[in-house]
């Protein structure tokens, strides 16, 4: 029982790696199955299709990450300096590993019918992320009282998220690599993510 728990755990790992490093069409389960050193019929006797497997891997970060929206949305603090506070974290998320930028628009926000199941599934599904639900009733809260315009939680967000990915996509040219002078890189970051503040701070003002 053991063995097969640490060979699925595998799988998953170094389907992650993969995934991200080669993205969902240009990894095959038979050279997942390589790198992880078994045959590629357990592969699919653990995970079935290799777009269950896709999920097996991200679904938890998914979770992992909307619930960590908890840590931004401290009550002491007014609402913008909340949302101030959500763009520091996004970013600091995708400065972690920068393949997650480029992986996140190509495999999710380019694939709609990725794109639906997440939305549908941690965002307006009865079992959304609980932070996810906090977060709106702060919106709403703002927006009923007159202090920020009228949007919908769900839009705050995404133009949250689309804005801090956008950072790391058109990131000047070798940033990803590592080529690009790292005091560079992170005046870059640090500018760009000022100026997203602004923007999104200004986008919902009254």
């Amino acid at each position: 029982m053991e063995r097969n728990q640490n060979i699925e755990k595998r799988i998953l790992w170094v389907a992650e790696r993969l995934f991200l490093e080669k993205g969902f069409s240009g990894t095959s389960t038979t050279e997942i199955a390589k790198a992880v050193g078994c045959n590629q019929t357990l592969i699919h006797y653990y995970f079935r299709t290799k777009e269950k497997l896709f999920w097996d891997v991200f679904s938890p970060k998914v979770e992992q990450v909307l619930e960590c929206l908890d840590a931004p949305l401290d009550e002491s603090i007014d609402f913008i300096e909340r949302i101030r506070n959500v763009v520091d974290f996004y970013f600091g998320m995708l400065e972690l590993d920068e393949r997650l930028a480029p992986f996140i628009v190509n495999e999710l926000i380019m694939n709609p019918g990725r794109w639906g199941k997440f939305r549908d599934r941690y965002l307006r599904s009865e079992s959304r992320s609980s932070a996810f639900d906090r977060f709106e009733n702060m919106v709403d809260e703002e927006v009923d009282s007159g202090r920020i315009r009228r949007i919908k939680a769900i839009d705050l967000l995404l133009n949250i998220m689309s804005l801090t990915i956008s950072a790391f996509i058109v990131a000047p040219k070798g940033f990803a690599s590592g080529e690009c002078d790292s005091n560079l890189r992170k005046s870059y970051l640090d500018n760009r993510k000022e100026d997203i503040k602004t923007l999104v701070v200004n986008g919902i003002k009254a």
